[in-house]
């Protein structure tokens, strides 16, 4: 069902428990259509954590599954390992991979995406539309062109890799529905795809529910508070996002590589020399952060 986009910022002010029932009903919605047959994709994040017991509360023996970046901080390992009911899935390649034959993962997805399709097609018109956009959208920012010449390939593959693919390829053995944590505060694809279909998209190629759609991070913190829910302890380490420890994608709005260094030395050690056509992922980064 569609949903427009003052109807999704009045839903975004919502209370805590306004948001929870829209939850549980969504939930109750996924678990109807698929006849109970989904799963919960996990993390070990605060909103997959969240999204685990909401879920729980609908269907207590509704099962976890982990999909395994082999990009995750060691305390991310040991709290799903702790988390009762959940399975963990390996992809058939690994990071170190997919970034000497991929590409690095920088700026952003979306950036990336039009980077990788400029380089990489034969067609004239596509390559202008990535410089211009069309209707506005689609065109690599200004500041980013120069890594149309660079040495390396940026792209956006990572998360098709060694997530995505994994997780449709369960989803089609066991058929399963799958429950996400993604929410419309992390990038305009969220929003598109929220105003498009709303928390459940089940007429879609591959039906998915999102549950937490509009739940924003002080939601997520009042919720876990409330309930005494366990968290993984990186949170009150400094960490603010537990996604893959080094991917590149914002990496010039933050300084996530910095703090990686000091609390997990040889994990930053490990991602900064990994390479693509014979650039380090760190002198990939510098060029990123020093864009002007």
């Amino acid at each position: 069902m569609k949903v427009t986009y003052s109807e999704m910022q009045e839903r975004l002010k919502w209370n805590l428990n306004q948001k929870i029932d829209h939850s549980l009903a969504t939930i109750e919605k996924a678990l109807s259509f698929s006849d109970g047959n989904a799963y919960v994709s996990f993390s070990g994040g605060k909103d997959s954590t969240v999204l685990l017991y909401l879920a729980r509360m609908i269907k207590k023996d509704i099962k976890g599954v982990f999909f395994n970046t082999t990009n995750e901080f060691p305390e991310i390992y040991e709290f799903v390992k702790n988390t009762e009911n959940v399975l963990k899935i390996n992809p058939e390649v690994n990071l170190k991979w997919v970034i000497e034959n991929k590409g690095f993962p920088l700026i952003s997805k979306e950036q990336a995406w039009y980077i990788w399709q400029a380089r990489h097609t034969q067609s004239e018109k596509l390559f202008f539309i990535k410089l211009v956009g069309k209707n506005g959208f689609g065109k690599i920012s200004k500041k980013w062109r120069f890594l149309l010449d660079v040495d390396f390939e940026v792209s956006p593959f990572c998360c098709d890799w060694l997530k995505k693919h994994p997780a449709q390829l369960y989803e089609k053995q066991n058929k399963l529905l799958p429950i996400i944590g993604t929410n419309v505060g992390e990038s305009r694809i969220r929003i598109k795809k929220y105003m498009n279909s709303g928390c459940n998209s089940f007429e879609q190629k591959h039906p998915v529910s999102q549950p937490l759609s509009i739940w924003t991070e002080d939601n997520i913190w009042e919720f876990i508070k409330k309930e005494k829910i366990p968290y993984c302890n990186l949170y009150d380490q400094g960490y603010s996002r537990l996604g893959c420890a080094v991917c590149g994608f914002g990496c010039q709005h933050d300084d996530r590589f910095e703090r990686l260094k000091i609390s997990h030395p040889r994990m930053y050690e490990f991602g900064m020399n990994l390479t693509n056509n014979g650039v380090r992922y760190y002198d990939a980064i510098q060029m990123i952060l020093n864009a002007k």
